[in-house]
């Protein structure tokens, strides 16, 4: 999992926009189409869309996610510009996957600069946590 910018809507031709942009989608999705037809979830999506790898750093690496970020945002600036605007985009969001730590209070700050050019682009900012990831040798053995 990587840092994703979403974007999505009820009517947005993702196919269409993907025809002459300089983005690379990591999966697009339509609407009327099950999202994961290898599982046994048989509902229909509701809007199409489309996931763009943003970073690819780990969940502990934050502050890399962001830097990775900056660069995206500031270096495709204008296709971002283009899809904001691009007929029956809804909503988009930049997600950041944070690994939660073993900590009393957890807390992750966004710099002021990234907030400034996501709302410029009318991006919201996601933060999705989970889990930390436990090497098998760090796993207590079970008695039998």
């Amino acid at each position: 999992m990587t840092c994703i910018l979403k974007a999505s809507g009820t009517c947005f031709d993702v196919d269409e926009f993907l025809k002459v942009s300089s983005l690379d989608a990591m999966t697009a999705f339509h609407r009327g189409a099950v999202p994961f037809p290898t599982t046994s979830l048989t509902r229909k999506s509701g809007y199409s869309g489309m996931n763009i790898s943003v970073s690819g750093r780990e969940f502990s690496d934050l502050d890399g996610q962001i830097q990775d970020a900056l660069e995206f945002l500031t270096a495709n600036e204008e296709e971002l510009r283009r899809l904001r605007d691009f007929p029956g985009v809804e909503r988009m969001y930049l997600d950041f996957p944070i690994e939660n730590r073993d900590v009393v209070f957890q807390s992750d700050a966004f710099p002021p600069h990234l907030l400034s050019l996501l709302g410029s682009l009318n991006i919201g900012l996601m933060v999705s946590r989970y889990p930390a990831y436990q090497q098998p040798e760090d796993r207590v053995p079970t008695e039998q």
